[in-house]
């Protein structure tokens, strides 16, 4: 590949529904939390390890004798009103905060695996308004490699020249991470 010297007609996609093979031996039911195993395939949300929300079941998709891949699911992003937990409920003080799945169908405040819903937007007598989803968090790790205080101290142009590369770095790295999690452009 290389640069483009002339427009480009680049490809769109709306970015609230996606299509995954569900997993083996798997039934999403309509309106559930849909996530991804390790493998990427599709199943019900649950408080275990290494699942990743993706979206709302558009549909109910019944892959229980079926193959992972056999058959696919519509996921939606968006926000979406789902049962609030009884023993680890959300509160007020929580919006704004990423909240955890409890099951396909319930969101709670903390979990044991941290699968995480999405963030919560309002907080009702009948649920909680979660935009699933958004639970993007920074995932690059950035290391500070500057020294406090070295710039000021440099006894030479090269030491000071090699502090201002490493405050450099630490920047181009930070707004990468930023950009990564979509709060940046």
């Amino acid at each position: 590949m290389s640069a483009a010297t002339a427009a480009i007609d680049t490809p769109e996609r709306s970015g609230s529904v996606f299509n995954y093979p569900l997993a083996a031996a798997t039934v999403i039911y309509q309106g559930t939390l849909v996530a991804l195993d390790a493998s990427g395939n599709a199943v019900a949300a649950s408080d275990a390890a290494a699942l990743r929300v993706v979206g709302r079941a558009e549909e109910t998709v019944d892959n229980s004798d079926g193959s992972a891949g056999d058959l696919t699911i519509n996921a939606k992003r968006g926000v979406f009103k789902y049962a609030n937990s009884g023993t680890n409920a959300v509160d007020a003080d929580d919006k704004g905060k990423v909240c955890f799945v409890e099951d396909d169908n319930t969101v709670a405040e903390t979990s044991t695996h941290k699968c995480k819903a999405g963030r919560v937007l309002d907080v009702e007598s009948d649920g909680v308004w979660v935009d699933v989803g958004a639970t993007a968090e920074a995932t690059q790790v950035v290391t500070d490699g500057t020294t406090n205080g070295t710039a000021g101290a440099a006894a030479d142009l090269t030491a000071l020249k090699a502090e201002t590369e490493l405050i450099g770095d630490l920047a181009r790295a930070m707004f990468t991470a930023l950009r990564t999690v979509g709060i940046l452009k």
